[in-house]
This record gives C-alpha cells, sequence and structure tokens, in this order.
C-alpha cells in the first residue's frame, strides 16, 4: 500500500469536469470551506502572507473564494478571485470575481503584491504547475504562495474515513482521496519550482500542508 504514494497518481478528480451539475459543486464548495478553516487550508497561507495594510492578492484557481476571503476578513488586504469555473465565483462577496484560465493568467508584469494558489496545483500535471507558476512568478511584485497537499499514506487513511464519516457530497467523498494521492512531497514541489525558473523554499504546515514560498 505505502508503495501507492511513492509517486503522483494520475487519477481524475470529478470537480475538473466543469459539465457536472451545479448542485454538485455547490454542495462541494460547502463541504471544502469547513476543511479549509478546520483542516489548516486558510492558515497555511495566512504564516506566509508579508506584513503591510492594502497588500493586492491575486488568488489563482479560487473555487468558491472562502481561503480569500478569510485573508481578507484577518488582513485587510485586496483581493482578486481567479477561477475558470464561474460557478464558485458566485460566492464572492469580499474579492472581485475573474473568470480566467491559470494557464495563462490575464495580468500585466508584477500587478500584484501576491499571488497566491491553494489546492489547486494537484490538479495540474507536474508540466502544468510548472507553467500556472511561471505565470505566478512574472505578475507577483513581492510574493508567491503555493498551498497544496502533502502525500502521505496517514493524510490519505484520514481524509478517507472524514470523508466518510461526515461528507454528504459525492464529489468530495471521491476527490479528498485521490487529491492526496494526486499530491506532492516536498521535493517534489522544489523541482516543480527549478523548472520554472523560481526561487522557492517549500515548508510544511500542520496538518500534511504543503507551502512554496518564493519571494522576488
Amino acid at each position: 500500500m505505502l508503495r501507492s504514494f511513492a509517486a503522483r497518481a494520475d487519477k481524475p478528480e470529478i470537480m475538473d469536469d466543469l459539465s457536472r451539475p451545479d448542485h454538485e459543486f455547490a454542495a462541494a464548495y460547502h463541504e471544502l470551506e469547513i476543511i479549509n478553516r478546520w483542516l489548516g487550508g486558510i492558515r497555511a497561507l495566512d504564516r506566509f502572507l508579508p506584513e503591510g495594510s492594502n497588500l493586492l492578492v491575486l488568488d489563482v484557481a479560487a473555487g468558491a473564494c472562502d481561503v480569500g476571503e478569510a485573508l481578507v476578513r484577518k488582513r485587510r488586504c485586496r483581493m482578486v478571485a481567479l477561477d475558470l469555473n464561474a460557478r464558485g465565483l458566485r460566492y464572492c462577496s469580499e474579492a472581485w470575481p475573474v473568470v480566467g484560465d491559470a494557464l495563462d493568467l490575464p495580468f500585466r508584469d508584477g500587478a500584484f503584491d501576491v499571488v497566491m494558489a491553494s489546492l489547486f496545483f494537484h490538479h495540474l500535471s507536474n508540466e502544468n504547475c510548472s507553467r500556472v507558476l511561471a505565470q505566478m512568478w512574472r505578475i507577483a511584485k513581492r510574493r508567491v504562495l503555493v498551498n497544496d497537499l502533502h502525500r502521505h499514506a496517514v493524510a490519505w487513511f484520514s481524509i478517507r474515513a472524514l470523508t466518510a464519516l461526515f461528507s454528504r457530497s459525492t464529489m468530495v467523498r471521491h476527490d479528498g482521496p485521490v487529491s492526496v494521492q494526486r499530491a506532492f512531497s516536498p521535493a517534489e514541489m522544489l523541482a516543480i519550482a527549478r523548472s520554472s525558473g523560481v526561487p522557492a523554499r517549500v515548508y510544511r504546515s500542520f496538518p500534511y500542508r504543503l507551502v512554496l514560498v518564493a519571494d522576488k
């Protein structure tokens, strides 16, 4: 069993199928907000946001915008939320929503103080991770942050048990364990940064999160 965590899995996630009905996304967005709040998703990024007021932040592949909205309330920053799926952007109340493709970010160089992504990179191939990270680096003025999962057997067993017990979302029950299998080791995240030409450090964040930090 442990061998299955030696490398990133290539398994599809239901959430990547944008043809799924609205009610499935709504149920998943609701549960992911709870997961991010209680399982370290917001804390992982809040630890590494630069000090200062009025930061302009881009949240790449923002989903239902819950992470960015939480950070706005904690930090009083200005947030732009970008996602290819417009359904999640309807949940924005504090952030400015933008429909756009993370593989070709439609912003000028140095447009944002901070460019961040949360639980997005594991949806991508290594090649596309490098492409997106290079784009994020291009448009960031101060810092790039990538928060994702640490691929580990304990993380997989934990999220499988939690979703089986508490989740009512078909999407979350399927995608939660698959997300861990598609996730990264610290060395893999650093390799992606090197291939992008981005000078980065990778930190562990409890529980089973990794945060890539790159400063200009």
